[in-house]
């Protein structure tokens, strides 16, 4: 019970490593908020929990936009009385290369996962303040953060810039007790990589590719993600912060 009593908040949480972190979390003791655009896949991810006997709740946000991101944590405050974390989680993907992207295209993955990520950090952090009781963020990267990978330029992009902007403020608010740590996920077996896959010629081909990518020979399950986000969150992680974790397998190792 790692996470008793405290306050979680975690977006994209509907589904993959959201979900399973809003699991994890829950087990641990956490009081969770969960939150994603869509609302079917949020309503079928909460009651699984509730069902379980886990004290969780549910708001619809889209993190591109500010005031839904706002509206997210003081729902949580609302409900729960306070706010002791966030897992900025909510991500999208494009697979094209740049000379193929639109403009479009590249502010939805930025709007999504960076002024996503930007804005839940900034309203978790006026709530930490607020309460001077400190915090902890937890920012999702990706592998994509430190290596280049085919076809992904603005979500290689994107995710490069969310480990440095958690750098930026781990150092500025270490003195108020505000943790802020990235973890990188490899390639995790779930709907989002498939996103990714379905994009290639040849997806069964490119499933194999990116398991042999991974010197530990597979791909994660969302769990695997879910366990060290949670770990994060908690006070056994008391000295850990700017840190960009990465949880993959060892691709990035090579």
């Amino acid at each position: 019970m790692e996470l008793k009593d405290k306050v979680i908040v975690i977006t994209g949480a509907g589904r993959g490593i959201g979900a399973a972190t809003a699991e994890v979390c829950a087990r641990e003791g956490a009081k969770v908020v969960l939150s994603d655009i869509r609302a079917d896949w949020l309503d079928a991810a909460t009651g699984k929990l509730t069902g379980m006997g886990y004290d969780v709740v549910s708001k619809v946000a889209d993190v591109s936009k500010e005031a839904e991101v706002e509206g997210l944590v003081k729902f949580a405050v609302e409900k729960y009385g306070r706010l002791d974390g966030i897992v900025n989680n909510a991500a999208t993907i494009v697979v094209k290369r740049v000379a193929d992207l639109t403009a479009e295209e590249w502010d939805h993955v930025i709007d999504v996962n960076l002024d996503g990520v930007f804005y839940g950090c900034k309203h978790a952090v006026r709530q930490f303040l607020a309460q001077k009781s400190g915090g902890s963020i937890v920012n999702i990267g990706s592998i994509s953060a430190v290596v280049g990978m085919p076809d992904q330029a603005v979500y290689c992009a994107s995710k490069g810039a969310v480990f440095q902007l958690t750098r930026q403020i781990a150092i500025d608010y270490a003195p108020d007790n505000i943790r802020c740590n990235t973890i990188g996920p490899g390639s995790v077996d779930a709907e989002f990589l498939q996103i990714y896959l379905d994009g290639q010629r040849n997806p069964d081909t490119a499933r194999e590719r990116t398991i042999a990518n991974h010197p530990i020979n597979r791909l994660a399950t969302p769990y695997e993600i879910g366990e060290p986000i949670s770990f994060l969150l908690s006070d056994r992680a008391s000295f850990i912060t700017g840190a960009n974790l990465q949880v993959d397998g060892g691709y990035s190792t090579k």
